[in-house]
């Protein structure tokens, strides 16, 4: 399957501000928001509906996710950056 990058967004229990960090959060998940970093950082969007840029729709939508669970990223972590090395990558 295709490789995924994963992002997030989250709120700490100590944020200063809670109801404008969620403000901001509900708007990243916007199809407005979607649309602007799925066109800017060629990107699929999260969000249902919003627009795939074409280019990435040339190399196929939907795609076969790569299965691999994101708990095994940082045990596996060491040895990617230096096959990443090896390859000429970093």
């Amino acid at each position: 399957g295709a490789h995924i990058n994963i992002s997030g967004g989250g709120l700490v229990k100590t944020a200063p501000n809670p109801g404008n960090a969620i403000k901001f959060l509900e708007y990243l998940t916007s199809p407005t928001a979607q649309t602007f970093f799925a066109q800017a950082n060629s990107e699929y969007p999260v969000v249902s509906g919003t627009p795939i840029d074409p280019v990435l729709a040339g190399f196929g939508f939907p795609f076969k996710e790569d299965p691999t669970s994101v708990s095994q990223y940082g045990p596996n972590s060491a040895t990617a950056v230096q096959l990443m090395d090896i390859a000429g990558w970093v």
